[in-house]
């Protein structure tokens, strides 16, 4: 009988543990400590090479290369799918759909897409040469574009851009270049003829006279100063000779207004009206060279009436489609 009642009172005692462990959560928190070391998540052990660390230790940030690939699970698949992470856009990806030209793409379409446009075109006639122009308006201040090489192509035939003299030299030996543009500077191309393609400077008119071009060279070159001339004691046949003189124009000795003994006055017609002495005189000018280039095919191959002109650069893609 004693021993009965020894057995109930210790069930009592143990069931009343249980309930006490039960109801203050007692184990969990001895046992928190010691849990932990066996619930580990993985990605405690895994810090990407290219995190940033704390102090302590713990994985902060993350941040993938902007130039590659980041491998994510998607919810649907337990494959890596690649996702690229802030793509660099292309020089094209900004230019509205309805902007590209019909039957082409936008991977057809130039870095220098609308940057270098057509300014015009036209067939011209028997009377009259054919013109295309490029401008360069929209490229920006820092922009070099080398031309030369460049396709225009019409329904009749096609063109390539070719090479032409950055700086005509006094001397004649100007070896000609690649048509490397900047912004502003614009190439006018003609269907007529003329002895080389060059660019245009302050005193370029002078060497029209001793060189057939069509259309002609502008006659644009720096005057003489008058002022100068009438400090310089030359007759005033000759002072009247020098003002009579256009821009750009070479003076003729054997004209009857210059006395053939007036030496002096020869002698400065000569030696300062003429392509060679306006270079020395003004080669150093900030705006000697013009922002033209002009080019002769000796053709064109534009249609008189309707045609529609493509520029493609040496990849083949396209910069500019005009219509007319």
């Amino acid at each position: 009988m004693g021993n009965k009642i020894i057995i109930i009172l210790f069930g009592v005692f143990v069931l009343g543990l249980v309930i006490f462990v039960v109801q203050s959560n007692f184990l969990g928190k001895i046992g928190a400590p010691f849990a932990s070391l066996f619930n580990y998540k993985a990605s405690s052990w895994f810090v990407p090479a290219s995190s940033t660390l704390s102090a302590g230790g713990n994985a902060t940030t993350f941040s993938a290369p902007k130039s590659q690939p980041v491998s994510v699970l998607s919810s649907s698949s337990s494959e890596p799918t690649n996702v690229n992470v802030q793509p660099q856009p292309s020089a094209t990806t900004t230019i509205p759909a309805s902007e590209i030209p019909k039957g082409f793409t936008l991977a057809e379409l130039s870095p220098y897409f609308k940057k270098i446009t057509f300014g015009g075109a036209s067939a011209g006639n028997f009377y009259s040469y054919g013109t295309i122009s490029l401008l360069s308006y929209g490229l920006s201040a820092s922009d070099t574009v080398d031309i030369t090489g460049w396709q225009i192509k019409t329904n009749r035939g096609d063109e390539y851009i070719p090479r032409a003299i950055n700086f005509y030299d006094p001397s004649g030996l100007s070896a000609a270049g690649d048509i490397v543009i900047k912004q502003n500077q614009n190439v006018y191309i003609y269907s007529s003829s003329g002895p080389f393609n060059l660019r245009l400077n302050e005193c370029i008119g002078y060497i029209g006279n001793s060189n057939k071009f069509t259309p002609s060279l502008p006659s644009n070159c720096p005057y003489i100063d008058q002022s100068a001339i009438s400090k310089m004691g030359f007759t005033g046949a000759c002072e009247n000779y020098i003002y009579s003189l256009g821009s750009c124009q070479v003076p003729d000795l054997n004209d009857a207004q210059i006395a053939i003994t007036d030496y002096a006055c020869r002698d400065y017609l000569e030696n300062n009206f003429n392509y060679r002495a306006c270079v020395g005189a003004h080669a150093n000018d900030i705006n000697f060279l013009s922002n033209q280039w002009w080019i002769w095919m000796g053709s064109s191959p534009l249609d008189q009436y309707h045609d529609t002109v493509n520029l493609f650069d040496n990849k083949g893609l396209l910069v500019d489609q005009y219509n007319y």
